[in-house]
């Protein structure tokens, strides 16, 4: 009975905080696209940093040793998760290095910097690579290209959400409860109804 009432709350939490707030908004974000001629407004830094940022989130829940002020740890865990194969094979650990210095760049002074040098970042619907090679003043550098990321990213989310919903180790479960209670979601999802007003996350409570 256990098991199956803090299933109940995982999937409670993932469909109202992952697919409602960050599933939704990040779809948003994926149809705008950058100006032919200037190649800007596409909102790629944004958008990144949603992907991220959530990757950090779900690391935290499923790590059983996941603490909030370990970005690089969280992230590993979220795309390295060792119960279920979540993102392809090309993300390996140099993939996971790149998106963790993006992260540390884009968190704290919005651009995605380098060593000093500024990382490219784009949106390009015309190839399945996660990163595209160009040049800039002679330079040679990358570009993430946050299409793929997204679609990738939106892909892990349901196999997660599909793996939960089978998984029978209760383990994994008191896991991210505990880490709900930690960061103050455990009060949203514990007696939702189909009626509740939707909150945004975050907003402090009387408990």
């Amino acid at each position: 009975m256990t098991l199956e009432t803090d299933r109940q709350k995982v999937i409670r939490f993932f469909e109202k905080f992952i697919d409602n707030y960050i599933v939704k908004d990040l779809t948003i974000l994926q149809s705008i696209q950058p100006d032919k001629e200037t190649g800007m407004g596409g909102c790629t830094i944004p958008t990144a940093m949603t992907i991220i940022s959530s990757m950090e989130l779900l690391g935290f829940l499923l790590n059983p040793n996941g603490e909030t002020g370990k970005s690089k740890d969280n992230i590993s865990y979220f795309l390295f998760f060792p119960n279920e194969k979540l993102f392809p094979d090309y993300y390996d650990n140099v993939t996971f290095e790149k998106i963790y210095n993006y992260r540390h760049g884009m968190m704290h002074h919005f651009f995605p910097k380098f060593k000093g040098q500024f990382a490219g970042i784009c949106k390009n619907k015309n190839t399945s690579e996660l990163y595209i090679p160009h040049e800039i003043d002679g330079v040679e550098e990358e570009s993430l290209n946050v299409n793929v990321l997204a679609v990738d990213f939106l892909d892990a989310l349901s196999k997660l959400k599909e793996f939960l919903q089978e998984n029978t180790d209760e383990k994994i479960f008191d896991t991210i409860i505990k880490g709900l209670k930690n960061l103050d979601y455990y009060f949203e999802v514990q007696n939702i109804t189909t009626t509740e007003t939707t909150i945004n996350p975050g907003t402090p409570k009387n408990k």
